[in-house]
């Protein structure tokens, strides 16, 4: 029994010793590459089951400013439901920090979803309730050099269909919409502000390193 007991002794202390090099390791490499489990995230917060159908050909803006410094990287993210979206859908997303290009994507949305989307009751003037399917896409950029509190962080979103986009009908700032863009490419550099005021707030949230 005395033998057992110091075995398991020993095999605990072997294991505690492990646990301990194993986190002072990673740590040691999230350190090295700059990474924190510590992020600072702005914006629209993602809750909601409302959505707005963006039209075709449609450009929209939204921004929000940073509440802290934005190091490392930056990511957006803009949730859109499933719902009836056309064959041949596609989805641009252009980051911009103080109206200068971070970065772009660009999201083929016409693939079938295994959970769609589905309205809960009924559409008015071009917003419905829907079920919790939702898809969130980002964009975003890293590494990224560092950028003071208070930058102004937009997205811009176009799509050549319809697509019901979440809204955040709570925000204090408001979205803008440019209608009748065929084609889209991303500019190096945008007022935030172009366009017209849209009827709503499209939900978008940001995401970065807080310090």
């Amino acid at each position: 029994m005395q033998r057992q007991g110091l075995v398991s002794l020993v095999l605990l202390v072997v294991a505690a010793s492990l646990l301990v090099f194993a986190i002072s390791g990673a740590a040691s490499v999230n350190r090295r590459l700059g990474a924190t489990t510590n992020y600072d995230r702005f914006g629209s917060n993602g809750i909601g089951s409302i959505g707005w159908q963006v039209p075709p050909n449609t450009v929209v803006s939204t921004s929000h400013i940073s509440n802290k410094s934005i190091v490392g990287f930056i990511e957006a993210t803009l949730n859109v439901f499933p719902y009836q979206v056309q064959g041949g859908t596609v989805l641009y997303l252009s980051l911009y920090l103080d109206g200068q290009l971070a970065a772009a994507t660009k999201y083929d949305l016409s693939s079938s979803y295994e959970t769609p989307a589905s309205v809960i009751g009924t559409v008015e003037k071009g917003v419905a309730k829907f079920s919790n399917s939702m898809l969130g896409f980002t964009v975003s950029q890293f590494p990224l050099k560092s950028f003071p509190a208070g930058t102004k962080v937009t997205l811009l979103s176009w799509v050549n269909n319809p697509i019901w986009v979440q809204i955040d009908s709570n925000s204090q700032t408001h979205s803008y919409e440019t209608l009748g863009v065929a084609s889209y490419s991303s500019l190096s550099s945008v007022k935030p502000e172009a366009g017209i005021i849209a009827p709503y707030v499209l939900s978008v949230g940001f995401e970065s390193n807080a310090v």
